[in-house]
């Protein structure tokens, strides 16, 4: 049972409102500890899929008031189990009624904002994986590949563009822009240095297996954007989501660069062309399946913001993959 152990502080005369919303939302059980003689600490428990809807209301009520705050906390276990009740629960609400399960919002974007960061980190692992997964094209070597795959940060900032758009929030869609953009670059320098050093042999299968791009790159990448969307919004975050959008876009950016830098325009126009139908893709993806989890603002202005900004992104991103499968195909 995916539990969360939530912490609220308010002004004590605000206790008997929150009793009221505590008392009107899903809640398996809640507490209260009077910390100071003007102050309430809350806990309550509640299954991580019925959070959004409580803290949605909590924060209408009282994000004006002076020091209100909630913290989330994850559960790994509860003595005695509430595993029974809850199954007990869903047969009386029936399929029709049951939530999404996923983590809640702010959990959500706490995750992926942490993880959309450009930092010294983020640019020695873009650093690294571009190295490894040069020598291992060049070399035809797989296994090096995927480890280059698997070294990547390239999840975080992905997942970050696509929920930036559908919340709206223009701050976390920059800087996941950015993060991306700064990655694609700094991996792009590195390949481009090797293949201006080494000889390169567009002939090798690994290399060339990435200068043309197919339908079937195109339903990997739209799965690649789905599951890595899956792995923040369950809170399974695993190093497969990470390997899936990487294998989409570090090995066609280092064949870009290393083909550019030995001097094979031709071959290295199909890696691009690969490259930029594996972002879009992802980014669609990602979009679409945050929209299906109705992941969405708080706040109706916030909706409307985030509803004109989704469509303009879907939109652009549609009608662009439209016109490089054209290019691809034609």
């Amino acid at each position: 049972m995916n539990l969360r152990l939530i912490k609220i502080f308010l002004p004590l005369e605000s206790r008997t409102k929150a009793d009221e919303i505590l008392r009107e939302s899903d809640i398996n059980e809640f507490w209260h500890d009077r910390i100071s003689d003007k102050k309430v600490l809350i806990r309550a428990l509640v299954l991580a899929e019925n959070i959004e809807e409580f803290l949605d209301k909590m924060e209408t009520e009282f994000s004006d008031t002076e020091d209100f705050r909630t913290v989330i906390l994850p559960v790994e276990a509860s003595i005695p189990r509430f595993q029974d009740e809850e199954e007990e629960r869903e047969k009386k609400l029936g399929e029709n009624n049951k939530k999404p399960e996923r983590i809640n919002r702010e959990e959500l974007y706490s995750n992926i904002s942490a993880n959309a960061k450009s930092n010294s980190t983020y640019l020695i692992l873009i650093i690294l994986a571009s190295i490894v997964a040069a020598i291992g094209l060049v070399q035809g070597n797989v296994p090096m590949v995927v480890g280059a795959m698997i070294i990547a940060p390239l999840l975080g900032p992905s997942v970050g563009l696509s929920l930036g758009t559908v919340l709206g929030d223009l701050k976390l869609t920059l800087r996941s822009l950015k993060t991306i953009i700064l990655g694609v670059l700094v991996g792009l320098l590195f390949s481009l240095f090797v293949g201006y050093l080494f000889s390169i042999d567009p002939e090798v299968p690994e290399i060339a297996l990435r200068t043309e791009a197919g339908m079937g790159d195109v339903i990997v990448s739209l799965a690649s954007g789905v599951v890595g969307v899956l792995s923040f919004t369950t809170g399974t975050l695993t190093a497969l989501a990470g390997v899936m959008v990487a294998a989409s876009l570090l090995p066609p950016l280092v064949t870009i660069g290393m083909l550019l830098g030995g001097g094979f325009t031709s071959e290295m126009t199909g890696a691009l062309l690969l490259f930029i139908i594996n972002l879009i893709c992802i980014n669609l993806a990602g979009v679409i399946t945050f929209l299906i989890q109705k992941i969405s603002p708080r706040t109706q202005w916030e909706s409307i913001k985030a509803k004109a900004l989704t469509i303009a992104a879907v939109s652009f991103w549609a009608l662009f993959l439209l016109i490089i499968l054209a290019i691809v195909f034609l």
